[in-house]
């Protein structure tokens, strides 16, 4: 694959720009996470404001995040020596973010949707707030699998033909 030449500046603010959306991922997750665990609602009202935030950080942080990375990540791609799938550790972090990002589309979103929704409606706080964290705490260990992975893949790029360490 032939790329075309470009200026260090621009390689150094594309960099910035990944990092900065990474963080905003990774960010968004760590808060989620710390209200999930943190916060317990005692009435339907803090139940609902907990899922509306919920909801907000998906939405407003962590998904431009995702999307940030898949964005910067693809004009790495078409830009720099590392291509597209030219390596194995970058072809696996393709997969893992275009998944990353349908998953949040088809499960997340609708779950966090479903929890504002039925917030106003429980009638035993306790118990279906137990279950609705329970799913919330498992699909955050999920992402921070993927993002751990992800970090283990960025830093130390296994399965390289060559040093590409940047």
């Amino acid at each position: 694959m032939t790329t075309t030449s470009i200026s260090v500046r621009f390689k150094r603010g594309l960099k910035i720009l990944h990092i900065f959306f990474a963080g905003l991922w990774i960010g968004g997750t760590a808060s989620l996470a710390l209200l999930i665990c943190l916060y317990h609602p005692q009435n339907p009202e803090e139940f609902h404001a907990k899922s509306s935030i919920l909801m907000l950080l998906d939405y407003y942080i962590i998904a431009p995040g995702a999307l940030g990375c898949s964005i910067t990540g693809f004009i790495y791609g078409l830009k720099t020596k590392y291509g597209f799938f030219r390596f194995k550790w970058i072809t696996i972090k393709w997969i893992i973010n275009i998944s990353f990002i349908l998953f949040g589309a088809i499960i997340v979103v609708p779950w966090l949707e479903y929890s504002i929704t039925t917030s106003t409606s429980i009638q035993n706080i306790a118990e279906e707030s137990a279950k609705i964290i329970f799913t919330h705490i498992s699909i955050n260990i999920i992402q921070w699998a993927v993002i751990l992975f992800m970090l283990f893949l960025s830093v130390f790029k296994p399965w390289s033909a060559s040093d590409m360490h940047d």
